[in-house]
This record gives structure tokens, sequence and C-alpha cells, in this order.
């Protein structure tokens, strides 16, 4: 028995895969069948089928976490200044910015990914 369980059964559904429900549901598969076809059980299924009855919809909700400072375009401008020079000091990854607001970046920030 493996000391570390497998977690794949917890990964987020991409948008793709909800489409894909959707499409084999409306093609007349049973959950079960589009469950181990896509390798998720037949309540993933049936509860993204259940959405899209009900709401018209099957993407996520955005998250009710932290409010973002900085916005994409901020965060592509502070990982190019912190990977091309590593040793770059924060107040001068600040200036690089945009003057318009000095959002302070974090780790995770400049760390690419």
């Amino acid at each position: 028995m493996p000391l570390r369980r497998n977690r794949w059964q917890y990964e987020q559904q991409t948008d793709f895969d909800r489409g894909r429900i959707i499409g084999l549901r409306e093609a007349g598969w049973s959950n079960r069948r589009i469950g181990r076809h896509l390798g998720r059980s037949d309540m993933v299924v049936a509860r993204c089928w259940q959405q899209w009855i009900t709401e018209g919809r099957v993407y996520r909700r955005g998250g009710s976490g932290r409010p973002r400072n900085t916005n994409d375009r901020e965060d592509r401008a502070i990982r190019r200044v912190g990977t091309s020079a590593p040793t770059t000091s924060l107040a001068s990854i600040q200036r690089h910015l945009p003057p318009s607001r000095h959002p302070v970046p974090s780790r995770e920030t400049i760390r690419d990914d």
C-alpha cells in the first residue's frame, strides 16, 4: 500500500472536460458511461449536468479569496524584470512598473510557474 494516496480524483475539471460531459450527455450517454470514459465519478458528471440544466452554465464561479493587487499585465512585467535579473531588488522592480500605481509584488508574483 502506498504511503501517499493518489489525489487525482480531487483535481478540478477543466472547462473542456465540462463541455465534453455536456456534449456526451446530450448525445444520450449515461452518467456512469461518461464517468468511466473520462475517468471521473458518475456523481461529478451528474453535478455538472445538473448545473447545466438549472443554471445554464458549467464554468466555475470566481473564488472568494483575497483580491489581487496586480493585474495580468503588471504580473508579466514583474516576472520579466525578476527573471532577467534575479538579483534585482524589490525597489528596482517597483520602479519598472507602470506609474499609475505601485503595487508591492510578492515572491509568488515573481516566481515563474
